[in-house]
């Protein structure tokens, strides 16, 4: 999930996100539920806020169940002020401070309401698929000719298997493909514009947002972007990546060792943008990692990371890059380029 302009979220939204937030942290402050409760009371646009950020927050399964039942119309009427200020402007911070806070805030607003957008199109790849796997979990198909195919988490695929040759789909996600050759039954694997043909091999398949990317642990295969281009061969420890906004391909080598190594749990990576290593991340935590700056998604990383322990895995990849964690609730993961007010 990613940043959304903030003219596309009204005032009363934003401060509605930064009571989930203030009272998911402080669920049993009484001077924060007064506050609360005041702003809440303050006027209509508030409580319709309040419900509609309520409504959104549940889908991401983050919500207290404390928050649903909150007794917003018991405050003292001595609570109730017409300068309700919202929690992130206690204190007297700076503007500047104020106008990050708000940021968060309205970033994590986006991200609760992305996370219901997210429900169709995962819905309409799982009609198309023949085989998914679901988040945090891998999956190992076995073919009709003995070939393996090991999902990854969040990732799906469609399959036919015709007597002239066989198709795999990558619909979403990383797949690792172990083919058992036929030379009368090529084996070919379409990843968005990408065609990747196998000549006998073991090879590596991931589409993120911004590029598709093949690399082969062992054998040879053929890659082109149309079905009369011509081919590009890749060896052991070749890897190519197409840029999905230009069409660009570019070419290099890694250890081949690396290539699949998320199928063991660890997720090795040599050079890679911030934002394609959290993507991947994202497909193992089973809830939600919100970005804020653009400048962290852009910067490169590198390293072995836990798919197992995923904020983890998170704080590893991006504290290099400048980078910070910080939990909301029990889960979402806020990965910022630094610190926020309110961590300090």
């Amino acid at each position: 999930m990613t940043d959304t302009p903030s003219d596309q979220i009204d005032g009363p939204t934003t401060e509605a996100n930064m009571w989930v937030i203030r009272l998911t942290e402080d669920p049993d402050d009484p001077a924060t539920r007064r506050a609360f409760a005041a702003w809440h009371g303050d006027a209509p646009a508030h409580a319709q806020a309040w419900a509609r950020a309520l409504r959104v927050w549940q889908l991401t399964g983050a919500l207290s169940p404390a928050l649903l039942a909150l007794p917003v119309a018991e405050a003292p009427p001595a609570t109730r002020s017409p300068t309700v200020t919202p929690p992130g402007r206690r204190r007297h911070p700076s503007p500047r401070a104020t106008r990050r806070r708000r940021r968060v805030a309205l970033s994590l607003a986006v991200a609760a309401c992305v996370a219901g957008l997210f429900v169709l199109p995962d819905m309409q790849i799982a009609l198309r698929a023949d085989y998914t796997a679901p988040t945090g979990q891998d999956r190992t198909i076995t073919l009709a000719d003995g070939s393996l195919i090991t999902l990854g988490a969040k990732s799906a695929i469609a399959v036919h298997d015709r007597p002239q040759g066989r198709d795999v789909t990558l619909l979403a996600g990383e797949a690792f493909f172990q083919v058992r050759h036929d030379a009368h039954r090529p084996f070919t694997v379409h990843a968005g514009t990408l065609r990747a043909r196998d000549i006998g091999t073991r090879f590596d398949i991931r589409m993120d947002r911004a590029e598709i990317r093949v690399g082969v642990q062992d054998g040879t295969v053929g890659v082109s972007t149309a079905p009369n281009s011509p081919e590009t061969r890749l060896g052991s420890g070749d890897e190519i990546r197409l840029n999905r906004a230009t069409g660009t391909l570019t070419q290099g080598q890694v250890a081949p060792d690396t290539i699949g190594s998320w199928t063991t749990g660890t997720l090795v990576v040599a050079d890679d943008t911030a934002d394609n290593v959290i993507e991947t991340l994202r497909r193992y935590y089973p809830g939600f990692i919100v970005t804020w700056g653009g400048t962290l998604r852009s910067r490169h990383v590198g390293g072995v990371y836990d798919l197992h322990n995923i904020p983890a895995a998170l704080r590893a990849a991006i504290l290099p890059a400048g980078g910070h964690v910080r939990a909301i609730g029990h889960r979402i993961l806020l990965a910022t380029t630094a610190r926020t007010p309110a961590d300090r």
